[in-house]
Order: structure tokens, then C-alpha cells, then sequence
């Protein structure tokens, strides 16, 4: 009995799988505003027969045109879609009108810009190839006054173009700062200071842009080294149009002296050198912080190295470091503060070595406080019943 029901349901089951067949055959779906159908896609069976009139009419009002002739299936046995979409005569004029029209443009936009090309080219040639005058109007002779008439111009116009760029790299000028001021007003020591990374950090945002963020102590830090303590310069890579307001905001008390910008640096190699020796001050009364080791290639001994780039962290305390550490150096009078960087760039971190060897300082001089004050108080000696209990004690 129980062999003869699992044969009958073995039976329905094979009975209905054609017909399941024919129904997922029959089963549409829509991808992107197109209706597929899967055994199109998986069976490439010949379509079904179109369907009457009246049914046609409802699926051309339910499908879009364009989705209909759209061609997306293609057939095993050929390589072209099985719907096409013919174009008319006019698309077709007015493709090859437009494809005309472009290439027109392109030929335009070809000869404008050789035509600017020549016209600059010959500009320079004719402008900074032609020989000095001197003011009677005689012809000055050069290196290349030997050669031909096109030479000169060609070798002329090549050395200007040469030294416009190296100006370009250059700073601005020699003597970046002006002559140092009468005694007893100028400052013995020179700082120069990077703005970002050391005082500010640059922050965006979208509803407000570009912001630059105060250092903690950043007040107490200008007001500790700023003048008559030390000359202060800003000398940073930014551009003036957005750093000036900046520094102007920053130093309420004007006691930064100088602000120099990114064309008053030497361009090397992709860097943006700091070159001290164009300040117009005395190299052993310089000193320079700034958290980029490369902008201070040309002079490394009168940098201090190693100082980390402050990130916008709240819990900061660089600033108060440094600023005990330059007044230091400040009132210790030294003739050569590079001899004084030199010893504090041999530890790993100098500005951690400074707080250790004042902490010892501190501890030494506290030593010799209570030794001092214990050797000139006097002891009061009393004999009798108290006179053990006062000499221990000390008033």
C-alpha cells in the first residue's frame, strides 16, 4: 500500500513539471523600464504568437516605445540585436551636420592656438633677444655679440627665459627685513616662527571653510617671547591674501614685528626653503621653530629639531615648554645660540630634555635653599628639663 502511493505521487510530480515549465517559460519580469521575459533569456525559445488586436493595443499603452525597440537580447545564432531601432533620413543629416560642425570647431581651436603659440614665441624672441642700450643709444656687447644676428636673439631670449624663472624661485629680495633698529629698542635675538602646524591649525569645514585653530597657550606664548624679549617673525609658506588676516587677528598686542610669506621662500626641489641668511640679521642671534625639517635645510643649526606638528589636539602644552625654553635662552645672554641648539638637538626630544635638566636645576637649587637656611638659623640651647626637646626644634 505504501509503494503504490509513493509511485502516484512520483507520477503527479513528473506529470507537472512540463507544465511548471510552461509556466516560468510564461513569467515576465522588468529590469531598468524593460519587460523580459525569462525564456528569452534562458531558453531562447522561439516567442510566443502575437497576440490579438485589442491585447496589443493594451501593451503598446502600457509599454513605452522606446522600451520596446530598445535592443537588449541578442539571439545564439546571430550577432545582431533581435530590435533594432532604423534611423531616418533627417537623423542622419542631422548626425553628419553636428559631427561636420565639431570638427570645424576643432580646427578652429587648432589654428587659434598655434597662431598664439608663434605670436609668443616671437614676442620673446624679439623683446628679450635684442641686445642693451646703454643710455647714449650704442649697442652694449655681451657673450654672445660674436654670433649671427638670429643666434643672439635665440641665445638671449633662452637666458632670459632661464634667469625669469629662477627669480620666480627665488625670494623677492636679498634682505627681506629692514635694517635692525637704533639701541637700545632692537631685540638681541631674532625668532622666527612657523604659523602652521606651530601656532595654528588649518581646519575646514563645509559650512564655514578654511578656519585656523588657536594652540592652547597661544596668548601666553606671544606674550612671554613676543617684544622687547626677541624680535618675532613670522615666516611661513602661506600665501599673504590668506595669512595676513590671520596673524592680524592673532597678535592683539603687536608683538610680532615682521610677517613673511611663501614668495619670500626659496624654491627647492618642491619645497618652499626658508633661507635665514636673507633676513638681514646676524645667523648667531637666530633661532627658528618650525615642525618641517626641510624648510630649514640651508641653516639646520639654527632650527630646533624635532618639534612635532600640533595636529589641533586641545590637550597641547608645546607652547608653555617652548616659551620657558626661549626666555632661557634669552636672559642667559649666550653669543652663539646655535652652540646652545646644537646641545639640546642631540637628544631625541629636546624640549623634554630642557624640562628634565630644569627640573634637576629646580631640585639642586632647593637643596642648597634648605642648606643655607639650616647653617643661619640659630638653635636655642636650654639646659633642665626641656633642654633635649629644644634643641631638636628649630624656630
Amino acid at each position: 500500500m505504501f509503494s503504490l502511493l509513493r509511485s502516484r505521487i512520483f507520477c503527479q510530480n513528473c506529470w507537472s513539471i512540463p507544465r511548471s515549465i510552461k509556466l516560468f517559460e510564461q513569467q515576465t519580469i522588468k529590469i531598468n523600464h524593460r519587460t523580459l521575459t525569462f525564456s528569452a533569456l534562458h531558453f531562447q525559445q522561439p516567442p510566443p504568437p502575437s497576440p490579438p488586436s485589442n491585447e496589443s493595443s493594451k501593451l503598446s499603452s502600457l509599454m513605452n516605445e522606446t522600451d520596446s525597440k530598445t535592443p537588449f537580447i541578442f539571439s545564439e545564432t546571430s550577432s545582431k540585436p533581435k530590435y533594432t531601432k532604423e534611423q531616418t533620413d533627417d537623423e542622419k543629416r542631422e548626425r553628419d551636420a553636428k559631427a561636420a560642425w565639431d570638427m570645424k570647431m576643432l580646427r578652429f581651436t587648432g589654428y587659434f592656438l598655434g597662431i598664439w603659440l608663434v605670436s609668443t614665441v616671437g614676442y620673446v624672441i624679439l623683446v628679450w633677444g635684442s641686445p642693451q642700450i646703454d643710455q647714449e643709444g650704442n649697442v652694449v656687447n655681451d657673450q654672445y655679440s660674436h654670433l649671427s644676428t638670429w643666434q643672439q636673439y635665440i641665445r638671449r631670449s633662452f637666458r632670459g627665459i632661464i634667469d625669469y624663472w629662477q627669480t620666480i624661485k627665488d625670494p623677492t629680495s636679498d634682505k627681506l627685513l629692514p635694517e635692525p633698529l637704533p639701541a637700545p629698542y632692537q631685540p638681541t635675538y631674532t625668532l622666527v616662527i612657523e604659523m602652521s602646524g606651530v601656532l595654528l591649525h588649518p581646519e575646514w569645514a563645509y559650512n564655514t571653510g578654511w578656519r585656523y585653530k588657536k594652540r592652547p597657550g597661544l596668548d601666553y606664548f606671544i606674550k612671554e617671547i613676543g617684544y622687547p624679549v626677541y624680535e618675532v617673525v613670522i615666516y611661513t609658506k602661506e600665501t599673504p591674501w590668506g595669512a595676513a588676516s590671520v596673524i592680524e587677528n592673532m597678535d592683539s598686542e603687536h608683538r610680532i614685528m615682521y610677517r613673511l610669506f611663501r614668495e619670500n621662500t626659496r624654491f627647492i626641489n618642491g619645497t618652499h626653503v626658508k633661507d635665514l641668511a636673507c633676513l638681514n640679521r646676524d645667523l648667531k642671534k637666530i633661532i627658528f621653530l618650525d615642525w618641517d625639517e626641510n624648510t630649514y635645510q640651508l641653516q639646520p643649526r639654527n632650527a630646533l629639531h624635532r618639534l612635532k606638528k600640533w595636529d589641533g589636539n586641545d590637550d597641547d602644552r608645546q607652547l608653555l615648554h617652548l616659551a620657558a625654553f626661549l626666555r632661557m635662552i634669552a636672559a642667559s645672554g649666550v653669543e652663539d645660540v646655535r652652540d646652545v641648539l646644537d646641545h639640546y638637538n642631540q637628544e631625541s626630544d629636546p624640549v623634554e630634555a630642557f624640562l628634565i635638566r630644569q627640573q634637576k636645576l629646580l631640585e639642586i637649587e632647593e637643596q642648597k635653599r634648605q642648606a643655607v637656611a639650616a647653617s643661619n638659623t640659630p638653635v636655642k640651647q636650654s639646659k633642665g628639663l626641656f633642654g633635649s626637646w629644644s634643641s631638636s626644634k628649630r624656630f
